[in-house]
């Protein structure tokens, strides 16, 4: 007992001791860094709801001494926790952590409020220069109000918690972009106009009316403050700026649009002139005085024009080449009504010879030998050719917004005021552009797939857009390219036309071309149908390129249906009902289209099943001589519900045989080859007949080809073979399994 005492004892007194033995000043230092932390921890809390509208934050007042007092807290732990040992200190800078959040918090909290003030400091003074009713004050103050909102409205962000972020900013950040907006349209046009009065100073001219064109935009489109101060400003610049040409564009090959730097109210075309014999007929001015567009006489490809009016000038060139084309070249033309083209043709050996060139109605002459003329048919000219005989004339389109189609230059060469000779220029179409607006009911008439248009019956000239127009097959949404695709002469389209924005066409009525044919393998050979063994068929043909093809049963169920290609050539491979007929309707219709009646195509027959040997007939003089009768041979028949549906048709072969055996093993061929009498077979109605005769040794017309124990065939004959016997379509006849002869 006294033992066990004594163990007890001594691990209490060495704890005793140890804690007797621990220094006075470590208990005293543990003591107080539990206080300084006690003093952190409430200060931040104390700061903590001093920056958030949950406490006591009013989103004006800064908590300058909540926050100086947590961060004193802090720095007192911070220099007590050094003073511990390693282990020690990561605990209580652990327990930190939150008081220095709250303090950068706090130091976010007071930088914001300082930025609302001065936001609010320069919005006071932007106030004040409005009310002074000064505009280079309200420009100055604009400026350096907007830079210092620029510059503040960061710190504004970076506040803790919405709602207290919210609260500071809608201070100040709200009635700041409010006076912002209210005056951006003022100042702006302030600083545009006295920035172009500075470029007209300068001589920048296109400068000061990009200025100017700015400026009147944004009075025209808002109510500003100092609007009519503004405008009379502006008008005064405007007056001053000398009128130029800015840009001219050229919209075809008798019209041009020039765009001035400022509105003026009036012009004349005699206010305009051009070089390289190029005439201004007319001129007219936009509502807005800022456009003017001029007819010219016809402009030639690849020339450089320049244009004048009041001292400016500006240039072009007129796009294209000349395209040449050949008396008594047959390709016919498709051109657009801006493009010019160059005809020569050639009477070699009558150089200086007259030549009558007769000018159809809607074509116009330009030049005659390059001496500019301008003949709009329908006109006959005398021309002389050079002394090669060689007559060459440019030409084009009379009105650029009216088709020329289907006409034909004539050259006659005259001798003694008579037509000795002539040459004819190919077929000229020339295709004007459509307007805006609806299609309605018109039949393609020519189609230029790789450069995305269409022509109409009318002659206008319809562009597809790419993808940004809307396409339809039959009223069937479709892509650009299935569009393009389906798309055939005598077509019928309708739709809305755009020329700048995206369009709509449909073709309503589809015209077939290429007829949906079988490859000719599938031709029938019997006017009955296809005959074929096999439980599998792989169909072939050509129809309408790029459009589908569908397969149905006869009871109408959807088989599949395949696309053709732009050659026009399919494939579909399809099972077959075998010993059957099988009747498959195939239709073609345009890619893209639900799924059309399966009657509405064409109906291809296949009858699948060997070409069987069904039965034959009995002798029929009945005296055990076989080489006197003729024996019937029926083909077996496909039916269908029971009825006879089809029976082949037998092709007999020159070398056509049949092999009959009787009962003792005795075997016999009997066969075209040696048949003195002609042909041992012969066709029938349902089959064919086999007449057997005698050899010129009056024997029988067979070849033994197995002697049995009795000489001769004698008794039930057995039909063991049959060879040289077929249909139209090759099949080889087969056998029943036992087919034999009792009577003959």
């Amino acid at each position: 007992m006294q033992n066990k005492i004594a163990k007890l004892l001594i691990p209490s007194l060495i704890v005793v001791s140890l804690i007797l033995a621990l220094p006075p000043n470590k208990s005293k230092a543990a003591s107080n860094i539990d206080q300084l932390m006690t003093n952190v921890q409430n200060s931040s809390t104390v700061l903590k709801w001093a920056i958030s509208i949950e406490g006591s934050a009013d989103g004006v007042t800064q908590p300058w001494s909540q926050y100086n007092e947590a961060k004193a807290a802090i720095a007192n732990a911070e220099k007590e926790i050094k003073k511990l040992s390693f282990s020690e200190q990561l605990k209580y800078d652990l327990r930190l952590t939150e008081a220095k959040t709250q303090l950068k918090r706090a130091q976010g909290y007071l930088d914001a409020i300082t930025a609302s003030t001065k936001i609010n400091d320069k919005t006071i003074a932007l106030s004040a220069a409005v009310s002074a009713n000064n505009l280079g004050l309200v420009e100055k103050s604009y400026h350096e109000m907007t830079a210092e909102f620029r510059k503040q409205t960061i710190l504004l962000d970076r506040v803790y918690g919405q709602s207290t972020r919210d609260r500071i900013r809608n201070v100040v950040k709200g009635p700041a972009e409010k006076l912002i907006n209210e005056l951006k349209n003022d100042v702006t046009v302030h600083m545009l106009t006295k920035g172009a009065a500075e470029d007209i100073r300068l001589s920048r001219q296109a400068e000061a009316a990009r200025k100017i064109y700015e400026a009147q935009a944004i009075l025209d489109a808002n109510v500003l403050k100092w609007e009519s101060r503004l405008q009379s400003s502006l008008t005064s610049v405007t007056n001053a700026l000398p009128i130029e040409i800015t840009s001219i564009t050229r919209i075809d090959n008798t019209t041009l649009n020039l765009k001035l730097n400022r509105a003026i109210s009036s012009v004349r075309n005699s206010e305009f002139t051009a070089d390289n014999s190029l005439l201004i007929t007319n001129a007219t001015l936009s509502r807005d005085g800022l456009t003017v567009t001029l007819t010219t006489s016809a402009q030639t490809p690849s020339v450089m024009y320049s244009v004048k009016y009041k001292g400016s000038t500006v240039s072009f060139i007129a796009p294209g080449t000349i395209i040449p084309i050949q008396m008594g070249n047959s390709t016919i033309q498709h051109r657009d009504t801006t493009e010019v083209l160059a005809l020569t043709g050639t009477f070699s050996g009558y150089g200086y010879s007259t030549v009558k060139v007769d000018i159809p109605t809607g074509l116009k002459v330009l030049t005659i030998n390059g001496i500019e003329n301008n003949i709009t048919g329908a006109k006959s000219v005398n021309v002389i050719p050079d002394k090669n005989g060689t007559i060459n004339i440019t030409f084009t389109a009379g009105n650029v917004n009216t088709p020329a189609l289907d006409k034909v230059i004539i050259f006659n060469r005259l001798e003694n005021n008579r037509v000795a000779d002539t040459q004819t220029s190919p077929t000229l179409n020339f295709y004007a552009p459509a307007k805006t607006g609806t299609i309605s009911n018109k039949a393609v008439r020519y189609i230029d797939y790789t450069n995305n248009y269409f022509v109409t019956s009318d002659g206008l000239k319809y562009i597809l857009k790419g993808y940004t127009d809307t396409y339809k097959n039959e009223d069937v949404a479709v892509s650009l390219d299935t569009f393009k695709a389906a798309l055939n002469i005598e077509d019928i389209v309708n739709g809305n036309y755009q020329t700048n924005s995206s369009s709509s066409f449909n073709i309503s009525v589809n015209h077939y071309s290429v007829p949906l044919m079988l490859d000719t393998k599938f031709v029938s050979k019997n006017s009955s149908g296809y005959r074929m063994i096999g439980n599998q068929i792989e169909l072939s043909g050509t129809g309408q390129p790029n459009y589908e093809v569908f397969f149905f049963k006869s009871t109408g169920a959807f088989l599949g249906k395949v696309k053709m290609g732009s050659a026009g050539t399919w494939k579909y491979n399809t099972s077959i009902e075998q010993s059957a007929i099988n009747d498959i309707y195939i239709v073609q219709q345009p890619a893209g289209k639900t799924t059309p009646t399966f009657n509405s195509g064409m109906l291809f027959r296949v009858i699948e099943g060997p070409f069987n040997l069904q039965s034959v007939s009995e002798g029929k003089t009945e005296n055990g001589n076989i080489t006197d009768e003729e024996l019937e041979f029926t083909v077996a028949p496909i039916s269908r519900n029971n009825s006879i549906v089809f029976r082949d048709n037998a092709v007999i072969a020159s070398s056509a045989y049949i092999t009959l055996k009787d009962e003792d093993g005795t075997t016999v061929q009997y066969s075209n080859s040696n048949n003195k009498n002609g042909n041992l077979f012969s066709k029938t109605t349902n089959g064919f007949k086999v007449k057997i005769g005698a050899t010129e040794e009056d024997k029988s017309a067979g070849e033994v080809i197995n002697e049995g124990t009795e000489s001769g065939l004698q008794g039930p004959l057995e039909v063991v073979a049959v060879g040289g016997v077929s249909n139209s379509y090759d099949f080889e006849i087969k056998m029943p399994s036992k087919l034999i002869i009792t009577k003959y």
